[in-house]
């Protein structure tokens, strides 16, 4: 497929969460410097949460297409290795909970068994469904960053993850594995001379782990972080445990409290702290990606960070080295300027609910001046001016 064929989505902006306005002179940025290369190029993509079952709807009614999701990722691989993109990050759930009972949703299981560590013998879709996903992926031959939602910890273990997908988990001192890392992005465009760029930028995208502070995947005996994050459910909603999923009766952002989201424990933040100081003292630009969204005014509050105020209050500490966050998990994509500290914050539109033959991903074009959204599919095209960045601030 040859990238003529690839139709940007644009729509009308608006202030709602499902239409975006940079409101950042967007209009006036997009007129600039249409002649010069961007400084980098990435692709973009969350929430394929393929599983091999028919079609079906999620638990509030919308509409998932597990097959096509993966179709779809495939023809998004296509076009990054097409446009030769510096890297492409994947925001998480690739493959859907539903993997691990796929006969309950309609699905045939496959008589492959695997050997765990301790010589148990399983059959693991969750498994099979990832190697297939990262097989439709890898028509792209660059640079894959991934991080991890809910529905990976629904199928398969962290110990697993980082073996399937490259995440380089750290063992914190409690004996828990977090999976938060940085990646200085070449911009080499792949040595592709028709995209170089004489710009002196340094980018560096900054991976969180959200899900540091959950119960998933958590020992129940042994696990601080699990301990914790049931604390922080048990004073927070009054359906836990019976309903751990259910925000009902909450209100606000305090329905963020349910148990498929997750929040950043403290060695985390410390860690986020000192990568950033270190990308200001080295005049580095940031990317911060994460699979669940951190702006209130990005996303429903249901799909929040736990403690995404202590995370937003680090970030706003760096607008100068910040250009913007880009998360998964809420399906129909949103997106706020942060007024107090000029980073945008988008959440991007999920494959898995775009109905074939739509597929939906990203291609992010990175100016000195600017973010590019190339969106496909359903999702949504901007220009986000990044004046803010250009501000020294006093340290």
């Amino acid at each position: 497929m040859s990238p003529q064929q690839h139709q940007h989505h644009h729509r009308s902006s608006s202030s709602s969460l499902t239409a975006h306005q940079s409101n950042s002179n967007s209009n006036s940025a997009s007129d600039d410097n249409t002649d010069t290369p961007p400084a980098y190029t990435f692709g973009l993509l969350t929430d394929i949460q393929h599983a091999p079952i028919p079609d079906g709807h999620s638990f509030t009614g919308n509409a998932r297409y597990y097959r096509h999701a993966m179709e779809a990722a495939a023809s998004a691989a296509q076009h990054f290795q097409e446009e030769r993109v510096n890297c492409v990050v994947n925001l998480g759930d690739i493959i859907d909970g539903k993997c691990a009972d796929v006969q309950r949703w309609g699905g045939e299981v496959d008589t492959k068994e695997e050997t765990q560590s301790n010589g148990d013998k399983i059959i693991s879709v969750g498994c099979d469904a990832i190697d297939n996903v990262l097989q439709a992926l890898s028509v792209y031959s660059g640079k894959i960053l991934h991080t991890y939602g809910n529905h990976e910890l629904y199928n398969l273990s962290r110990d697993r993850l980082a073996e399937k997908l490259n995440i380089p988990f750290t063992l914190e001192d409690t004996g828990d594995l977090v999976g938060y890392y940085t990646h200085l992005i070449e911009n080499c465009n792949q040595n592709n001379e028709e995209h170089s760029s004489s710009s002196s930028m340094k980018l560096r995208a900054l991976v969180l782990d959200t899900y540091d502070l959950c119960l998933l995947d958590r020992c129940p005996d042994s696990s601080h972080k699990r301990h914790r994050a049931h604390e922080i459910l048990s004073a927070n909603n009054h359906n836990y445990p019976h309903e751990e999923n259910s925000p009902e009766g909450l209100e606000g952002t305090n329905r963020r409290f349910v148990a498929f989201n997750g929040g950043i424990d403290e060695p985390q933040l410390e860690w986020l702290r000192c990568s950033l100081e270190m990308a200001r003292e080295n005049e580095e630009k940031v990317i911060v990606f994460s699979h669940q969204p951190i702006h209130p005014d990005s996303t429903w509050p249901t799909c929040l960070v736990w403690n995404y105020d202590e995370v937003l209050d680090i970030l706003r500490s760096y607008k100068d080295v910040i250009i913007a966050s880009f998360s998964g998990h809420a399906h129909k994509g949103g997106y706020v300027r942060d007024e107090e500290s000029g980073i945008h914050f988008r959440s991007v539109e999920a494959i898995l609910e775009s109905s074939p033959p739509i597929k939906t991903y990203a291609i992010v074009d990175v100016f000195e001046d600017k973010l590019v959204i190339r969106g496909e599919g359903d999702c949504l095209s901007d220009v986000y001016d990044i004046d803010h960045t250009k501000v020294k601030l006093k340290v």
